[in-house]
């Protein structure tokens, strides 16, 4: 049985130059929070159909970016199925991915903290006091690889498809943007994307054998750096977390973070029981 896992973000996909500002209620910033929403399920649309027609059995799709429900689920290939709800409020980061699955796909990231001239950079990991320095992309890519799984395809801008490709040898890559600033871009128009994305996910999946796990060895002292707004000075979040392997040390410090929910009561007064 073939199984592909597609994890998302939002602001690596093409005409995402910056985030709405959801304190202002007017029509056209909740306009531009509903385009970017299409946008991005439009190009998670690509990757599903590309997966099936390349042979896949399931397809999951993680709605991962902020609140965890951007894609307009309704619009997806009915075949695939979705994580979304309360990001930080679910037992990991990446919800139901093993051993069981062939291949992970990464659509619509975006590159990593402190970054220049990339769209919105944020999540800046380092690990070992400095030795490598990772996106949330090539985290997911470490975390995939302890079980096995090779990370065949990444879309973004050409700042983090960079990063991850020089990290992975033989990764599929697409280039929807070339960024400019932290919120100026030079975007394909989103149906190239879209045509790309397709094309590129394909290769991927087909040549999922000749890509290696991007796998970091143990023991890993992880640190998470991050801004309050993505273009401030970066600070540690949290406390250095020194683990057997890179996914131990991430859940620790994904334990850690000030927006994870998990057992704790949420604003709207639903408290998470304790597992």
């Amino acid at each position: 049985m073939l199984k592909v896992y597609i994890q998302t973000d939002l602001e690596g996909v093409a005409g995402f130059c910056f985030f709405e500002n959801r304190k202002n209620p007017n029509f056209e910033n909740v306009q531009h929070r509903q385009r970017m929403y299409r946008l991005l399920t439009n190009e998670v649309n690509a990757a599903v159909k590309a997966a099936f027609d390349s042979g896949a059995d399931e397809v999951i799709v993680n709605d991962n970016h902020g609140s965890g429900y951007n894609i307009i689920f309704e619009d997806l290939d009915p075949r695939c199925r979705i994580i979304h709800g309360r990001n930080g409020s679910g037992p990991c980061w990446l919800n139901l991915l093993d051993s069981s699955f062939a291949a992970l796909v990464l659509v619509g990231a975006h590159a990593m903290g402190a970054t220049p001239c990339a769209i919105t950079p944020h999540s800046l990991w380092k690990v070992n006091d400095g030795d490598i320095y990772m996106s949330e992309a090539s985290m997911a890519a470490a975390v995939a690889a302890d079980c096995g799984v090779p990370t065949v395809f990444i879309s973004g801008d050409d700042k983090v498809t960079s990063e991850v490709s020089a990290k992975i040898a033989g990764i599929e890559v697409v280039e929807v943007k070339q960024s400019l600033s932290p919120y100026m871009a030079c975007s394909l128009i989103p149906a190239r994307a879209c045509e790309l994305i397709y094309q590129g996910v394909c290769r991927g999946i087909q040549r999922r054998a000749q890509i290696a796990p991007y796998k970091i060895p143990g023991p890993v002292t992880l640190t998470l750096l991050d801004s309050e707004d993505h273009c401030l000075p970066f600070t540690e979040l949290c406390p250095p977390q020194t683990c057997d392997s890179i996914t131990e040390a991430f859940y620790k410090c994904e334990d850690a973070m000030p927006w994870d929910c998990r057992n704790t009561t949420l604003p709207d007064g639903y408290v998470f029981p304790l597992i």
